[in-house]
């Protein structure tokens, strides 16, 4: 069962928050998704900047003349936290990861989320000491609140760390809080204090394990595809100053609209798990710039939901896609085959070569041209 209690944003409840069925996990079987986050379901850009931007609001009065880093949690939240952080001048970020790819001479905390179907939470920062001193506050930015206990649990290895101050003041920060009064004020009580677009109120509605059967569909032979490779990442993962990294999306948002025509085509730009906030940002700029007659965005997401053509279910189709990371991977998009896509447009910071695009095409059934932008140091 789920209600919304507040609503702070100009978008509506039905907009911010919908029940769906969460695939084979007993801790929790259902996840509360957003039409407006450029996630799971395809939405417009210019939505979902404004979405961040309100959430932004929520605590800019509570962060102004401060030393303050944003964090972010993988990978739901990675585009969030981005675009929060993004409405502060001279803010600094880091989001979460998931990936173990980078130095371990750079791992500020490790932690768990509970609930999650990958459980595993890790936080790198390249300049840690130099960042940590002297902060006067860590705003933890999340898609949704449910117990806190995430956040908790970061809060209490955090404390932990040398470099932090003693009396450094913690917040969070979400589109959705179905915490509950009694545990609002308990962590209160540990100096963790709660802003949000939402309050809401979620359970479940039965105690049933949710399982999914794929469909077998034919696979497609015709498609059109092509990769363009465009230096200069900027890799959050290891925390940066956030002008720098909304410059680094600004140049590659601008040299793939100097390399692909998108005049009077309809776009689909699609993120690739934690790689979601480039694919916003160059969906926004496409449909800004360059006359195409629309433009969606949503991601690829290692989240096992079940889709259901149900009327007033919001996920109508899943597809398992290749990892651009790591083949072993299991990863998923939903609702890429309702619409037909001139252009579907693939950004992903993997460096990994040899991803399979077929799986993409199948799940973009209707489509038939997709172009991979591979963003590289």
């Amino acid at each position: 069962m789920l209600s919304v209690t507040e609503n702070k944003s100009t978008f509506s409840d039905q907009d911010l928050v919908q029940m769906v069925r969460r695939e084979n996990n007993p801790k929790r079987n259902y996840l509360l998704v957003n039409s407006k986050q450029g996630k799971h379901i395809p939405a417009d850009p210019h939505d979902v900047l404004t979405l961040f931007s309100q959430l932004a609001g929520c605590i800019k009065d509570v962060v102004s003349n401060e030393k303050v880093l944003f964090i972010g949690f993988a990978e739901t939240a990675t585009a969030v936290g981005t675009g929060v952080a993004s409405c502060f001048e001279n803010a600094c970020y880091v989001h979460t990861t998931r990936e173990k790819y980078i130095s371990e001479k750079y791992l500020v905390a490790e932690f768990s989320e509970e609930h999650s179907h990958a459980v595993e939470q890790l936080l790198f920062f390249k300049n840690w000491e130099e960042t940590a001193a002297g902060l006067d506050r860590i705003v933890f930015v999340e898609d949704e609140i449910s117990t806190g206990k995430t956040i908790e649990n970061f809060v209490k290895v955090l404390k932990k760390d040398r470099f932090l101050s003693s009396d450094i003041k913690f917040s969070a920060c979400s589109i959705l809080n179905g915490m509950s009064d009694e545990r609002k004020n308990e962590l209160l009580s540990e100096n963790l204090d709660f802003y949000y677009l939402a309050k809401i109120s979620a359970t479940p509605d039965s105690d049933e394990v949710y399982s999914f059967d794929n469909i077998p569909r034919e696979k497609r032979n015709r498609f059109e595809s092509e990769e363009i490779t465009i230096s200069g990442k900027a890799e959050l993962r290891t925390g940066m100053n956030v002008s720098g990294y909304l410059s680094a999306c600004a140049l590659l948002s601008e040299k793939i609209r100097n390399s692909i025509s998108f005049e009077n085509l309809d776009i689909a730009v699609i993120g690739t798990e934690e790689c979601m906030y480039p694919a916003i940002y160059t969906a926004a700029d496409i449909l800004e710039k360059n006359s195409a007659s629309s433009v969606v965005t949503h991601s690829t997401t290692r989240s096992p939901i079940v889709a259901d053509a149900s009327e007033g279910y919001p996920l109508k189709s899943r597809y398992q896609i290749e990892s651009f990371y790591d083949k072993s991977r299991k990863t998923y998009i939903y609702n890429s085959d309702i619409k037909k896509y001139d252009i579907v447009l693939i950004i992903t910071d993997s460096e990994n070569d040899g991803a399979d695009i077929r799986s993409i095409a199948d799940a973009f059934r209707l489509s038939d041209k997709f172009i991979t932008v591979r963003w590289v140091k």
